[in-house]
């Protein structure tokens, strides 16, 4: 299996059933890999049990779980151990080969201009960055010109604009804040046009 190109963050977040609804989101929209912070450490069981088999697990502390070869965990030397003994190191400036984290996902242009095909992101936004790594390698000036109008949302994006992205998708109310409206207006345009590149 692959490493994946788009690893997609788990939020933390008190409301009922939100977990369940990142993880069915994220699998409609085929995440590839979730990204459990260690906030989220305590709900690693039922989490593991959601996935399907050909998502990955991807967690900031060992845990007792029997991980399956694809699932990994965050070393201390900042590399990202998987159960078949890869490993990932997590990057620390563009070029440098590695996973890039997602404070770099405000600069992705030029993290793909140096060559990085793997990115943590909020979940909530994967359905967008997995469409822009999909076009980057068949048409680098189509995918600037979306990260035109991604990179500035993803600059000032706060949790609860993340939080309310998952809760536009499930109600589909069109009455949304600014923040998740503008988000979803450049999700419809890219993501089922281009997921499949």
């Amino acid at each position: 299996m692959a490493f994946p190109g788009i690893i997609s963050r788990l939020h933390s977040d008190s409301a009922p059933g939100s977990l369940t609804r990142q993880l069915s989101q994220g699998q409609q929209t085929r995440a590839e890999a979730f990204w459990l912070p260690a906030t989220l450490q305590s709900e690693a069981p039922s989490v593991l049990a959601a996935l399907s088999d050909k998502c990955s697990l991807y967690m900031e502390h060992t845990s007792d779980l029997p991980l399956r070869g694809h699932d990994g965990v965050l070393q201390p030397d900042g590399t990202l151990l998987l159960g078949n003994g890869n490993r990932m190191k997590l990057s620390t400036e563009p070029g440098d080969g590695g996973l890039v984290p997602e404070s770099g996902l405000c600069e992705m242009a030029r993290w793909l201009e140096a060559g990085h095909q793997n990115f943590i992101c909020s979940a909530a936004v994967q359905p967008v960055a997995r469409a822009i790594l999909n076009i980057w390698p068949l048409d680098p000036y189509l995918a600037r010109h979306f990260l035109v109008s991604f990179t500035p949302l993803l600059c000032e994006a706060t949790e609860a604009d993340y939080l309310a992205v998952f809760s536009a998708r499930s109600s589909g109310a069109t009455s949304q804040p600014s923040w998740a409206e503008a988000y979803m207006k450049l999700e419809k345009k890219l993501h089922r046009a281009y997921l499949d590149h």
